[in-house]
């Protein structure tokens, strides 16, 4: 799709999977456009234009691309790197994808722009910029976006701003918020769907460090805003409790894909054939880490779950940076690696790597893959278990039903079907590599 900013055209591939798959979100738009009308003030006043340039919560890179494309064609000798640089990020693997690939497409050089899986503000700690961009994600939870206001005005350099759009329900608290964080608020612009906010750091210091959000497995333990809530859940007749992530499905209630996955585990008495395996598990999109937790209680079989813990290697891979840290906070950590990744097929050199040295490959591998319209990804899937899977070792899928049908019919030979379970749309159904 192509797009005009600032008298540049620019190009875009969009993507099923990620926000606004079939055109540039108005948001997007109206925010570019502000963007713009304050460029032109500051060319104006004869003021510098910014050179550390943060897009939070990127997508598929365009408020980012643009910004860095129109800056670069200034030709401004000091917006060179490393002094100059628009850093990309989103908390999903397919944004950071995307947006390299846009990037490139645009002609982007590598060194002006990067793209991560990061939380909203997360990054280096010592990262501060001039600029942080960002159509914000109204579902990330309110917690997360008060939080926003206040982080990112932390993380500016002394005259920078910060340039949001957000959806017009949310107008009167993000305005609130500007004015409980005592910072200079310097452009208000309504719109039809939309407003826009421009604010600037604080005239004197928060109390307390606010610092880029890290990651490594302690989201909620160092970010209580990103905590949604704590409880005790049953499945199968067993109990496990868990914290909860803002920002990931599943918060109240194990979903039903979850739940028929381990109903199959309990009739293919998967404890039983764990025992003959070395123990490394690897759990596909984990979500907030129901599974995981349950599987865990389901091995424990009255043992203590942090010793079951440790007779296994658990590896967690997922698009979704915040669904990682929320299933990983969940378990003993020292026992969990956590991967971002697409694709089993895709990122199993990865995924390999993670395993001990004297394993060859994993012995239970539990999926709930996330499909993307218009794409099949039933191939890529068993090429991914073929690869992955150790002989003898097992793999479950939990997928929406017709999925689930049209990945069995693809069976390749070398595996033996196990069984299946049906629970209220979704199916899970089980192998045995031979």
């Amino acid at each position: 799709m192509s797009f005009k900013f600032r008298g540049k055209v620019f190009s875009f591939a969009l993507s099923q999977g990620l926000f606004s798959s079939a055109a540039i979100d108005k948001g997007t738009r109206f925010l570019l456009k502000v963007l713009s009308q304050h460029w032109d003030a500051v060319k104006r006043q004869g003021l510098p234009l910014p050179q550390r340039v943060l897009d939070a919560g990127c997508g598929v890179g365009v408020i980012g691309i643009c910004a860095a494309g129109t800056l670069l064609a200034q030709g401004d000798s000091t917006l060179l790197p490393p002094a100059f640089h628009v850093r990309c990020q989103d908390r999903d693997e397919l944004a950071k994808i995307i947006t390299e690939y846009n990037a490139q497409k645009n002609r982007i050089p590598p060194g002006l722009l990067s793209s991560h899986t990061e939380p909203l503000l997360g990054g280096p700690s010592y990262a501060r910029w001039d600029l942080i961009l960002s159509n914000i994600p109204a579902k990330a939870g309110k917690p997360v976006l008060a939080d926003f206001i206040f982080r990112s005005a932390a993380l500016l350099n002394p005259g920078g701003s910060v340039l949001i759009v957000v959806v017009n329900p949310l107008a009167d608290f993000f305005r609130a918020q500007i004015a409980q964080a005592h910072v200079p608020l310097q452009y208000d612009e309504p719109g039809r769907e939309h407003r826009v906010f421009m604010y600037g750091s604080r005239p004197y210091p928060f109390e307390g460090p606010l610092e880029p959000v890290q990651g490594g497995g302690y989201l909620l333990r160092d970010y209580p805003m990103y905590h949604r809530r704590g409880g005790d859940y049953v499945m199968e007749g067993l109990a496990y409790s868990l914290n909860t992530i803002q920002g990931v499905a599943d918060f109240d209630a194990p979903s039903e894909a979850v739940q028929a996955a381990a109903k199959l585990m309990t009739r293919l008495k998967g404890a039983d054939l764990m025992v003959s395996l070395r123990g490394s598990i690897l759990i596909y999109e984990p979500g907030q880490g129901h599974f995981p937790r349950w599987l865990l209680a389901y091995l424990a079989k009255g043992k203590k779950p942090e010793e079951t813990s440790r007779m296994y290697r658990w590896v967690f891979f997922s698009r979704n940076i915040l669904a990682l840290e929320a299933s990983r906070y969940n378990m003993s950590q020292e026992t969990v690696c956590a991967i971002p990744g697409l694709d089993l097929s895709i990122s199993r050199k990865t995924l390999a790597a993670a395993l001990e040295p004297e394993s060859r490959a994993y012995d239970l591998i539990v999926g709930f893959p996330q499909f993307v319209p218009q794409t099949d990804r039933i191939i890529p899937l068993w090429e991914g278990l073929r690869e992955l899977l150790s002989p003898g070792g097992i793999g479950i899928m939990a997928l929406p039903a017709s999925e689930a049908e049209r990945f069995d019919r693809k069976k390749p030979s070398g595996f033996n079907r196990l069984g299946d379970c049906k629970r209220n749309g979704f199916r899970a159904v089980g192998y045995q590599v031979l």
